[in-house]
């Protein structure tokens, strides 16, 4: 975290490779996830419809940019901390329980086109 000092390390073979990796994977995370936040206010606020299905979907939608963050910020640590002890875990579960996620919030935009 921002107040943790972390020892330098000697960068043998990839340290330095795979840790900056890393950083740029987890970035990758924020931007998506704040995309997905502002995407929410623009559906919730700016889109016309006849009830509070805009407003519910825009929710949805900062709902799940925010656990995107939380993901990222997560798997960004644990990958640190794996990556200090030169070992790596591959992501499965998460990634799958995300994109599901998208998917019914893409088909709940689907229907507030169609609607």
């Amino acid at each position: 975290m921002a107040g943790v000092k972390r020892p330098v390390v000697e960068n043998i073979e990839s340290t330095a490779r795979d840790h900056l990796a890393n950083e740029r994977t987890f970035l990758a995370w924020v931007r998506t996830a704040l995309a997905v936040v502002g995407l929410g206010v623009l559906v919730g606020k700016l889109v016309e419809s006849d009830g509070i299905v805009a407003e519910l979907l825009g929710l949805l939608m900062i709902a799940f940019g925010a656990g995107m963050l939380i993901y990222g910020i997560t798997r960004f640590e644990r990958v640190t901390e794996l990556l200090d002890e030169h070992k790596f875990a591959s992501a499965r579960r998460g990634p799958l329980v995300l994109a599901a996620l998208g998917v019914i919030i893409s088909l709940g935009a689907a229907v507030l086109l169609l609607v």
